[in-house]
């Protein structure tokens, strides 16, 4: 080699410097490195970056940029070194391309600015070993893309002179460079693609910036899941229905900072409901790809496949020909039903009930798809597919024959209807709530599924927590007064009150019990059941009029929807009734407000109702299988702040493994998480007197009448009936 870089000779890699060759001043809020030879520039980050031509060296080398070392030493000694702070430009697009970059400590991000708005979309982030400005040195233009350092970071700078000598002459910084710019072309093709599709001529573009969820600066970076390697208890941080259904996964934990990837980094729900969930802890998105995504699951266990085809048990197997249907029910319109309804569809019907029934399914859904009958099942909260194929030619023939089953209208496409199917399996006794709905490819139906070994569970198995359990069965002792059952849509209201009336029923078999529905959900034997008939006329508020002159002991209803039903339930509470009714509401405070918003007046509730039960359903962990170990420092301490775990307290607590009981998912069933509220002395006076929610609910704290979610979830904890993630998700509510 003739000479090295800095020496005033040739080297292999290119030409030295020529004299009188002034070198580019650094941009404003760089600092430059010790050893350079460029007049110095102030500093935006504080402090010069410290890294000498021999440091620079052995970069170039490690990274791979530069095999020689001859060569390296020389465009070392050639480089600067300039240190940037926290979200500082280090490239501004349309500035000129007289140098090109290498990221040596830090991280940064590719911007592309939108001319008309200035809106910024980040392109790709940086690591150190990554090239920058490098498009416009290669083709003698401005630099076209902003880059903004996303923290404190050191870059080092080498001349086009020194840039355009490399290229002419060392063939591995030829590799290396198309390596990236092959690279960069994959990234920016797959961050296209999730930026929102394509404009009017086909060209990708990319969704607006305030659509995202953005970390500081507004940028959303892309990552390899490989790159942060997370591990199995870090994945048990979030709840495998949040990770399935946003398509999420936590990678890393560092301190109070989670950094999350997410297939759809702008998903603002998603993102929500995480910092609602760790409320204590900063969270970071970051962009990661389908593909890796689906990988990473299995790889960590979150989507494993089933023991038995579909997820069904292996010892619960049914055979369609055992089902035997409601011989009254199966008759009705059966003449109309023989034109429509074959021996095939019959067998389909037959073959989806006992799929639903051997996986426990709360909900079936039936609907028709372009490429068949699609069927899901509702299996812990979940929808899960099934995979079994059912020909689209089976779609009207399905419908026609849930409707025959359900004594619905087959006639009828254009409303929805409401019906149910009674069957027996063996010794199970199945009730099975029907609703129809118009769709734009056929009618979809939706199947509710009680059994009586649910229903009628004793209060033991739907109460776990001794103090809770006493405050109902005190409640449900009396000859008088109200209990409200409240919830959200699916949360078991309608089981829980069946439980309550079991319980009654077994106890004061005597008594004259009438219970009103829309629909009704399952036969209770000792019960006087009407449904209502809105085609008639008949609402809930028209039968419970009836119902007070049919000298009642105990009325239960099927849900207080209207003011009306409201003040005549409360009313009937107050004047010798024991009445059992569910409403629509987050929790016990949020209970009484809802009377209230019922044109209910505070003395009325003060007076007649005795018992608030609000309740979460989450999934109950194996037996079998569940394993307890110390939860992590991030866990811990969103525990800690949900109250669910005492501040210091070194415990080990619940999850899920899975094994051949529970189809290798951790789970079997699902439990309540409930928020109990009795109404005693203290708390009817501060009802009375108007006293504000926040207010009643201290008075009920302080005399022991308030039983919060977060109590009952850690009892639940402790037991090892649910894990962590879900009784934290559970509180959160």
């Amino acid at each position: 080699m003739a000479g090295r870089y800095g020496e005033g000779g040739e080297g292999r890699g290119g030409a030295a410097q020529p004299r009188g060759t002034q070198t580019p001043s650094p941009p404003a809020g760089a600092v430059q490195a010790r050893g350079t030879q460029t007049p110095s520039a102030p500093a935006s980050g504080g402090g010069a970056a410290g890294v000498t031509p021999d440091v620079i060296r052995e970069f170039l080398l490690s990274s791979r940029l530069i095999a020689d070392a001859s060569l390296a030493a020389g465009v070392a000694s050639r480089m600067q070194a300039l240190e940037y702070s926290a979200q500082a430009p280090i490239l501004r697009a349309g500035a000129a391309g007289d140098w090109l970059g290498i990221l040596y400590r830090g991280k940064a991000s590719v911007l592309s600015v939108n001319a008309a708005t200035g809106a910024q979309a980040v392109l790709e982030q940086l690591r150190p070993g990554d090239l920058l400005g490098e498009v416009a040195p290669l083709l003698g233009s401005a630099h076209p893309q902003m880059v903004q350092a996303d923290e404190p970071c050191v870059v080092l700078r080498m001349g086009a002179d020194v840039f355009q000598a490399l290229l002419g002459r060392d063939l591995g910084f030829c590799q290396a460079l198309a390596r990236r710019l092959a690279m960069r072309v994959v990234r920016l093709g797959m961050t296209a693609l999730r930026g929102g599709g394509a404009d009017a001529g086909g060209r990708a573009t990319a969704a607006p910036a305030e659509a995202a969820a953005p970390r500081p600066g507004g940028i959303i970076p892309f990552a390899e899941v490989s790159e942060f390697d997370p591990s199995a208890k870090l994945a048990a941080l979030i709840p495998e229905k949040m990770v399935r259904e946003q398509r999420l996964l936590p990678l890393r934990q560092e301190g109070t900072r989670l950094t999350i990837g997410m297939v759809n980094p702008r998903n603002a729900l998603a993102l929500s409901e995480l910092r609602r969930v760790f409320s204590n802890f900063e969270i970071d998105v970051v962009a990661i790809g389908l593909d890796d995504y689906t990988d990473w699951l299995t790889r960590l266990k979150i989507a494993t496949a089933p023991a038995t085809p579909d997820g069904a048990r292996g010892d619960k197997a049914l055979k369609p020909e055992s089902l035997a249907f409601d011989v009254m029910d199966s008759e009705r319109d059966a003449d109309k039903a023989l034109r429509i309804i074959g021996d095939e569809v019959i067998r389909a019907v037959n073959r989806i009930v006992c799929a639903a029934l051997e996986r426990d399914a709360s909900d079936v859904h039936i609907e028709a798809d372009p490429a068949g009958v699609k069927v899901r099942f509702r299996v812990h909260g979940m929808l899960r597919d099934w995979e079994e194929y059912v020909p689209i030619a089976f779609a009207k023939g399905i419908v026609a024959r849930l409707k025959v089953l359900s004594g619905l209208d087959i006639t009828e496409k254009r409303l929805p209807q409401d019906g149910r199917i009674a069957l027996t399996v063996g010794r199970r006794e199945v009730d099975m709530r029907v609703s129809t709905m118009p769709a734009s490819r056929g009618e979809k139906v939706v199947l509710r599924i009680f059994e009586a070994a649910g229903m009628m569970r004793p209060l033991e198995k739907t109460f776990h927590e001794p103090t809770v359990l006493g405050a109902v069965r005190d409640a449900l002792g009396r000859k008088t007064g109200a209990i409200l059952v409240a919830g959200g849509t699916g949360s078991g209201k309608s089981t829980t009150l069946y439980s309550m009336i079991n319980e009654r029923r077994k106890v004061s078999p005597d008594q004259n019990m009438l219970m009103v529905e829309d629909p009704i959900e399952y036969r209770l034997q000792g019960a006087t059941q009407v449904q209502v008939n809105h085609a008639v006329g008949l609402g809930f508020s028209q039968v419970l009029r009836a119902m007070l002159r049919q000298d009642p002991d105990v009325i239960a209803l099927g849900e207080t929807r209207d003011p009306e039903t409201a003040h005549i339930a409360l009313e009937a509470a107050m004047t010798g009734h024991l009445v059992l009714t569910s409403i629509h509401a987050g929790d016990a405070m949020s209970a009484l407000q809802r009377l209230e918003t019922l044109n209910c007046p505070r003395e009325l509730i003060a007076q007649s109702v005795t018992l608030i039960l609000v309740q979460r359903l989450v999934r109950r962990l194996c037996p079998s299988c569940t394993r307890m170990e110390p939860p992590s420092p991030v866990l811990l301490d969103s525990l800690v702040g949900r109250k669910l775990v005492e501040a210091g307290a070194r415990i080990n607590l619940p999850r899920a493994v899975g094994c051949a009981e529970c189809s290798q998912v951790g789970y079997t069933g699902r439990v309540a998480v409930i928020e109990s509220l009795r109404i005693n002395d203290e708390v009817r006076d501060a009802i009375m007197t108007h006293q504000p929610l926040t207010e009643i609910q201290k008075i009920a704290t302080t005399t022991n009448a308030f039983f919060p979610f977060h109590r009952y979830g850690s009892h639940l904890m402790a037991r090892s009936l649910i894990s962590a993630a879900d009784a934290l998700m559970a509180v959160a509510g």
